[in-house]
């Protein structure tokens, strides 16, 4: 694989270019752009392969979408068949002003077919108001449960943000071994994958990421992954009628929950207690490398790469995204 070092302005713009390429229109442009870029400045399998892979792509014939509002707290955003992303953020916009207003949330989106993206993305924006930031998010069906061997769950990742006196701290991961973009890439690569995170059709391990594509994704952890997958999954499809397991249709649901930890507080001392919870941890022994916390790698390249007004990617991405951005 063969890297390559281009401005971060200019790849902005280029994944701008490879959007309207590609059909969808300003607002879709905006919000999958700034998921895709999210994603791909932190490292994240997450990234602009979506546009390589027109995962990002809506229905032919969208409808407007709908906010279907159940109680002060809980609500139903209908995508009404626009591509994931946009109907994941106007789903959070709506779950912070619910959160503004009432201190705790719900909120599910239904009627998408393409990938949300990376949800930390959205959790984040919880945390940067102050307020916890919890999102699920559901996905075709591509995983096995332990001890099965067919595709029955969604990778089935969750987002947490936690608002802090610095940047939120952000746990964003799949339940799966492995992403399912991780193996597509790994596919476009011609590279194996790891051991022990995929099945081929016949439900044997595989380290050929073909025959994981035709198979099946494993859980991480065993069994303890596999229930927290299953739970994920009832947490989302059938939480907003959505699709699950068995059905013809791809409509993925997913779930957002907000909370102004100021509200179960009474005052505004949360997040000096998630310093010190943090800073305490921070000043624990050490095995023989620097302890980490969940997405602080990620957010310092992404940091850098604000920074240097640099990314280095995958020149065959790179150049997949160019020629997208120039097909029309």
């Amino acid at each position: 694989m063969e890297n390559i070092t281009v401005a971060l302005n200019q790849l902005s713009e280029l994944v701008f270019q490879a959007l309207a390429s590609l059909g969808l229109d300003k607002q879709e442009q905006r919000a999958v752009h700034d998921v895709l870029m999210y994603a791909q400045t932190r490292g994240s399998s997450q990234g602009l392969i979506k546009i390589q892979e027109r995962t990002v792509l809506p229905d032919a014939d969208c409808r407007d979408i709908q906010i279907l509002n159940r109680s002060g707290i809980i609500a139903t955003v209908d995508g009404g068949g626009h591509t994931g992303m946009l109907v994941m953020q106007r789903a959070t916009e709506h779950a912070i002003d619910l959160v503004k207003a009432n201190g705790l949330t719900l909120v599910n989106t239904r009627n998408t077919r393409s990938s949300t993206g990376s949800i930390g993305f959205y959790a984040r924006q919880f945390a940067e108001n102050g307020n916890i930031g919890i999102v699920l998010a559901g996905s075709p069906k591509v995983m096995a449960v332990e001890g099965g061997i067919d595709p029955v769950l969604g990778t089935n990742p969750i987002a947490i943000a936690i608002p802090t006196g610095n940047a939120p701290l952000i746990l964003d991961m799949a339940t799966a071994a492995t992403t399912w973009f991780a193996i597509i890439n790994a596919r476009n690569a011609d590279q194996p994958l790891p051991e022990r995170v995929a099945l081929n059709n016949k439900g044997e391990p595989t380290t050929d990421a073909s025959e994981a594509l035709s198979g099946a994704l494993k859980t991480f952890g065993g069994a303890k992954g596999s229930g927290l997958a299953l739970m994920f999954e009832l947490l989302t499809a059938p939480l907003a009628s959505a699709s699950i397991v068995g059905d013809d249709a791809d409509n993925r649901g997913n779930t957002i929950i907000g909370i102004d930890p100021s509200i179960v507080l009474g005052d505004n001392s949360y997040q000096e207690r998630v310093d010190l919870v943090l800073n305490r941890i921070r000043a624990g022994r050490r095995a023989n490398s620097q302890i980490r916390l969940p997405g602080e790698y990620s957010e310092s390249i992404a940091q850098h790469c604000k920074q240097t007004n640099s990314i280095t990617l995958d020149r065959n991405l790179y150049n997949s995204i160019l020629e997208i951005a120039n097909s029309n």
